[in-house]
């Protein structure tokens, strides 16, 4: 999901009776960790793993059993296939969608207008227009990805996703090849105009992304390494321009050896980038880094 510039919620919310039950068991602690994870929800298009150790280190403040008491003891979040959403946060998310979707409908006209100008690439007899300039291209996977690829579930509601927006997803998810995984979501699903077998629209193209079935079984990388590396993604993704280039399409490897995680990074600048941000925003806990570049 792209990023808001702010979120919403009701007037007196702290009187809500199930934050009030949360706020008499666990008091201020409890509440704060309730609002990041809203903030969480915004900033991920309404889900996120339901890994407490990983948010507790994010936010760096509070234990994994806190995150959990509160995701699962007051009724205040969902929690299925592994993922905490909430019914609430989902419905103002799509809410802020529509009201920025039309209020840059002209915004995007224009902009269709200069891509159909451009040359434009085809996968599968439909069209998909050309990368936007600086946009990274996750290890070759270069299309603009969005519903406008059939006339059929054009709808504003439905954020745009890049081919980088896939290879994230599936890195995240620890698929043996990642960027093999986009190619072939996107041709699969470009194939049948976005529908699934049914006939019905994909209208969240992030959770047919998290279903999606593998072909080859498989890690890339050490699953607890990848965690922590999530979490270091997600503060950095929030304060560093180029963020994915660097933490993402430029990792070439993530591998853990008792409690020395080791980082391959594709190009020096980055392997410093990256080392730079983790280290002066402490982000390491209680892992030695070793950053190195590839051969």
């Amino acid at each position: 999901m792209k990023e808001l510039p702010y979120i919403t919620h009701d007037f007196g919310a702290r009187n809500d009776p199930k934050l009030m039950d949360l706020q008499m068991e666990m008091g201020g602690q409890g509440l704060g960790i309730f609002w990041c994870l809203v903030e969480m929800l915004w900033e991920n298009g309404g889900a996120i793993p339901a890994n407490y150790k990983s948010i507790a280190f994010a936010l760096r403040w509070c234990k994994p059993s806190e995150v959990e008491k509160v995701v699962t003891s007051y009724g205040l979040f969902e929690v299925q296939g592994g993922y905490i959403s909430s019914r609430s946060a989902s419905s103002r998310i799509n809410e802020m969608r529509t009201y920025f979707g039309a209020k840059s409908a002209s915004g995007r006209k224009g902009a269709e207008k200069r891509w159909n100008g451009a040359a434009n690439s085809t996968a599968n007899g439909k069209t998909i227009a050309p990368p936007m300039a600086g946009q990274c291209d996750a290890n070759g996977l270069t299309n603009i990805l969005t519903n406008k690829q059939t006339n059929k579930h054009d709808n504003n509601n439905i954020t745009p996703l890049t081919a980088a927006d896939f290879y994230e997803i599936f890195m995240f998810r620890n698929l043996k090849n990642p960027s093999g995984e986009a190619q072939r979501f996107v041709e699969y699903y470009a194939g049948r105009d976005w529908t699934y077998l049914d006939g019905s629209p994909v209208t969240d193209p992030e959770q047919a992304a998290r279903d999606w079935k593998p072909e080859k079984p498989g890690r890339q990388f050490n699953e607890e390494a990848l965690r922590w590396y999530h979490a270091a993604w997600n503060c950095a993704r929030t304060r560093v321009t180029d963020a994915r280039h660097i933490f993402i399409d430029q990792l070439e490897a993530l591998f853990m050896k008792g409690k020395t995680i080791t980082l391959r990074y594709k190009s020096r600048d980055a392997a410093s980038a990256a080392r730079d941000f983790i280290l002066n925003n402490d982000l390491g806990g209680d892992y030695q880094l070793d950053f190195r570049v590839a051969n």
